[in-house]
């Protein structure tokens, strides 16, 4: 790789006139971003102007892949999609900019090998449209016989037409109907996008993005390359855990979801029975592993009998199910499977979707919200009635349209506070997979709340499963070239955290996770302690011929997680958004006796004001502002962030300002729509 191929060439596309530009960053750019989500949210503080809406024509998807997609890195399949989520976030219908992370079999494979590290879309489409990108080819095609169809269908017709080995990123009805949590799926088998990215494809009517390359791709130095890529393979195949996950996939994880997802409504072991392995076992049809992956997670199941019998889906249905299941009550855990498989097909976030059932269901069975509000639909607490309200949902129709909007949708159209729903917890109008009072308080748990895009998105550690030892935690945390100050701060026990300061150890693991992200790298082989950020600066020097250190990956990532925070501040987001939710101070009241929120060792319980310390320490080892929560100027200036306009990216401007007349009509209908 050439230092002028490196992470530079970034396609552009305009659905409302149909133009095609290509162009180069500034090394500069790609260097200090690292390529990647990095570059994405870059691109995005430069493209994206303030206060757009999300369902605005001027609004970019911006899509990006990592110099390390495309190659043998052990699980380097992940691509970005960057933009401004129409989830709605806050009381004043702020919206956060932001990333999803996904994987898959081709789709990032593809693009590398089209030779375009980004693709930036913008405008909308008159009619349904899908963008197929075969090299130097690009094109607008026709999608209305695809509109209305599931998001698994107009991939399987796409790929029929056009080759079996094309990446695909396809949204479903939800999408078009611009559910505000809808998603996209990559490949069939990787989802993109809690918060909406498939309701913000759909605005610009663009039903599919298909892609193929030919072009290959190149390494600086592939003998070193090889030599550590082979080391890692060694070390993952001999890795104990690794037979499970090859058998189970994502559902080889039960033994750390019955404690981190919870909801204690049931006791675990009556859990345990009806969602637990042995019922797991029942329904996998196939392991399917992303590109050039030694884990897999992504699972084939099929349900063997029943209602549903010989149903099948394709994804990562277990942990979904059987938290969800617990919550609605349903015992039949074939049932659920099949709810994971409609909520596929339709495009939709199953855990907010059937999150804001239980909820409203709840609701109107204790009286708090009646007939009239639900325009005369009666929400029983069973399958058949949550099926209803599901489709309605995903179509729009009737009181699934007050839930479309999601949980700050409801509050305003109801009159009913979001945060007194029991689980999980929800922050900048997002609803959390994980709750800490029964998953304890670790980096992933925080991220929670201190991320613009309330998601894990990817900052796993050790932590995220429970038993670790204080040892294990350091030495993982020494492998990604932290500073040795830094990592004394981080294990100096302090009062308000226990045996480790998790604010302090946040700010770290979240650049780990914009590290991954920008390279491409799955977090899974960070989860079970496989890879460190040793391993990736080595792979990236090989793979760019740059050479860096983990450290020096590491102030990338942090220089990438500050301009991500700074595209927010610009939206109008400060410290009072990132906010604990309440519900992690109270009680969970479970079969098996109370879940309260603690450190991770359980030592301590954890106080409003022990939050209120943990988040200052988390603003202080960033260096931001401890009152506003922002990066100060100082920061900025150590990170040598100039975030002046870009003299190349002027010209985009230019570009997409294009047809601006179109685009405001077309933006007045979206909005009516």
């Amino acid at each position: 790789m050439k230092r002028d191929e490196f992470g530079s060439t970034v396609l552009y596309v305009n659905l409302t006139t149909g133009k095609v530009d290509r162009d180069s960053l500034d090394f500069e750019i790609s260097r200090d971003f690292l390529g990647g989500v990095g570059v994405g949210w870059r691109l995005a503080y430069d493209l994206l102007k303030p206060g757009t809406d999300p369902f605005s024509p001027d609004n970019p998807i911006i899509i990006s892949v990592g110099a390390l997609v495309g190659t043998l890195a052990p699980g380097a399949s992940k691509i970005s999609a960057t933009t401004k989520f129409p989830i709605i976030a806050t009381d004043d219908d702020r919206h956060f900019v932001a990333s999803s992370v996904g994987g898959g079999r081709e789709f990032g494979i593809m693009m590398r090998n089209t030779g375009f590290d980004h693709l930036v879309i913008t405008g909308r489409a008159e009619r349904p449209a899908y963008l197929s990108i075969f090299d130097d080819k690009i094109e607008i095609d026709e999608a209305s016989d695809l509109w209305g169809k599931g998001a698994d269908e107009a991939a399987t017709q796409l790929r029929a037409k056009h080759g079996e080995d094309c990446g695909v990123i396809t949204i479903g009805p939800a999408g078009e109907n611009l559910v505000r949590y809808a998603m996209a799926f990559i490949d069939k088998t990787n989802s993109l996008g809690r918060s909406g990215f498939g309701a913000v494809m759909g605005s610009k009517n663009l039903k599919a993005i298909l892609i193929r390359g030919t072009k290959g791709v190149r390494v600086a130095d592939q003998e070193r390359f090889m030599r550590r890529v082979e080391r890692l393979q060694s070390s993952i195949t001999a890795w104990s855990g690794r037979q499970r996950w090859l058998e189970l996939g994502m559902g080889a994880g039960w033994y750390m979801f019955k404690y981190t997802q919870y909801p204690g409504r049931w006791s675990r072991k009556k859990w345990e029975e009806l969602y637990g392995e042995e019922k797991r076992r029942e329904t996998v049809e196939k392991i399917i592993a992303c590109n050039s992956c030694l884990i897999s997670c992504r699972i084939k199941w099929k349900i063997r009998d029943g209602e549903f019998a010989n149903a099948t889906g394709l994804g990562s249905p277990y942990g979904k199910s059987a938290t969800s299941g617990q919550l609605l009550d349903v015992t039949d855990h074939r049932k659920m499977l099949k709810l994971v498989i409609l909520a596929n097909r339709a495009g939709i976030c199953f855990y907010s979707a059937t999150r804001l059932i239980d909820f409203v269901t709840t609701l109107y069975q204790r009286g708090i919200i009646t007939a009239e509000d639900t325009g005369g639909l009666k929400l029983e607490r069973n399958f058949g009635a949550y099926l209803d309200l599901f489709n309605k949902i995903v179509r729009r129709e009737g009181f699934g349209d007050v839930l479309a909007d999601g949980w700050l949708g409801i509050s305003q159209k109801l009159g009913i506070n979001p945060h007194d729903y029991w689980y999980g917890g929800i922050c900048k109008g997002v609803d959390f997979i994980y709750d800490a009072r029964a998953a304890k308080l670790h980096p992933l748990m925080m991220t929670f709340f201190t991320n613009p895009r309330p998601h894990h998105g990817g900052c796993h550690t050790l932590t995220t499963a429970p038993g670790k030892s204080l040892d294990e935690i350091r030495k993982q945390v020494e492998g990604w070239g932290i500073p040795e100050d830094a990592v004394e701060r981080i294990f100096t026990p302090v009062s308000h955290t226990g045996k480790f300061n998790i604010g302090r150890y946040t700010k770290y693991m979240e650049d780990a996770m914009a590290v991954n992200n920008s390279l491409g790298a799955c977090s899974m082989y960070a989860a079970f302690g496989l890879v460190f950020g040793e391993d990736l600066a080595e792979l990236y020097s090989a793979a760019t011929g740059m050479e860096v250190s983990a450290g020096e990956l590491m102030l990338g990532g942090e220089r990438a997680f500050n301009v991500k925070k700074l595209l927010n501040v610009r939206e109008g987001f400060t410290k009072g958004d990132d906010r604990v939710p309440e519900l992690w101070l109270r009680p969970m009241k479970t079969p098996e006796g109370e879940e309260v929120t603690t450190d991770y060792f359980r030592t301590k319980v954890l106080t409003r004001e022990d939050f209120k310390r943990i988040l200052e320490d988390y603003y202080d080892e960033r260096g931001w502002d401890k009152n506003k929560g922002i990066p100060t100027s100082e920061k900025l200036k150590e990170l040598k962030l100039d975030l002046g306009q870009s003299p190349l990216l002027k010209k985009k401007r230019q570009h997409n300002a294009e047809g601006k007349r179109t685009r405001n009509i077309l933006d007045k209908e979206v909005k009516e729509k």
